[in-house]
């Protein structure tokens, strides 16, 4: 699998859909029967407030906050807040990536190259 800079935001998403998810279908188990839009309301307020959500949804704005400054030239105003210096090592990351990237490139280019010779 191939990481990207995003990827800790992209994990912390798919959680929190998977966990609501499971929530859903407990009330649906235990109810036998579709929940009203009232209950899923009810139940969404519940399993966004607990506790554990606030500092992991707090990193993902974090990192995605800083990361889009630092590597797009992004600023989203509603995340201003949240921007901080990005670490060297996650610069080296990414910048590896799209080293790997472009390597990855090359070589396919090659044997399209390659390829189109041997029709000659």
């Amino acid at each position: 699998m191939k990481l990207t800079y995003y990827f800790e935001v992209l994990d912390l998403i798919s959680s929190y859909e998977y966990g609501f998810a499971k929530t859903l279908e407990a009330a649906f188990k235990k109810e036998k029967r579709k929940l009203t839009t009232f209950e899923v309301d009810i139940l969404f307020k519940a399993f966004e407030n607990q506790p554990h959500w606030k500092p992991l949804i707090e990193s993902a704005r974090n990192k995605m906050a800083s990361r889009d400054l630092a590597f797009r030239d992004a600023l989203h105003l509603k995340l201003k807040e949240y921007v901080t210096p990005v670490q060297r090592d996650e610069f080296e990351r990414f910048l590896g990536e799209k080293s790997k990237e472009l390597v990855e490139r090359l070589e396919e280019a090659k044997d399209v190259m390659k390829r189109l010779k041997e029709r000659e």
